[in-house]
């Protein structure tokens, strides 16, 4: 099987990304054409603008989608700087769910970047549920059953 054609990039603060890369592995075995890279306390975010620069500058920004972990938080701010020299997809706000939704979905030889993004998105309300209010309407499901 070939290479999916679209290249995920991680950037977190600290250990997020790889820790992210290693589990959705563990679960969907090993991934091709992804990256995570790290953000840490003694490093300036231009570190890790170069690196992300360095993927565009390989892969072009029209293949690759880039995922961080936290609105406006240092590894936000450095795929956004990027966007003043390319047009990137970029999701924020990532959970283990909507990356397993992505590499899944990009398998379809067919998807573009923004037809994949659109699909993380729509799949992610639902990433995230309050669990006691969850089984509270599965008790009440089971108390009319038994009416």
């Amino acid at each position: 099987m070939a290479a999916p054609k679209l290249r995920i990039v991680l950037a977190s603060h600290g250990e997020q990304s790889k820790g992210m890369l290693n589990t959705v592995q563990m679960l969907l075995g090993e991934q091709e054409n992804i990256a995570a890279y790290s953000l840490y306390p003694e490093q300036p975010v231009t570190d890790l603008t170069e690196k992300l620069q360095a993927e565009i500058d390989q892969y072009g920004a029209e293949n690759i989608i880039f995922m961080t972990e936290l609105k406006q938080g240092s590894p936000f701010n450095a795929v956004v700087s990027l966007t003043r020299n390319h047009d990137l997809y970029h999701i924020t706000g990532i959970n283990l769910a909507a990356l397993m939704t992505a590499i899944m979905e990009r398998d379809d030889e067919n998807i573009t970047a923004a037809q994949l993004c659109e699909t993380v998105m729509e799949e992610s309300q639902n990433t995230m549920l309050d669990v006691r209010k969850l089984l509270a309407a599965g008790n009440n499901d089971e108390d009319e059953e038994e009416l």
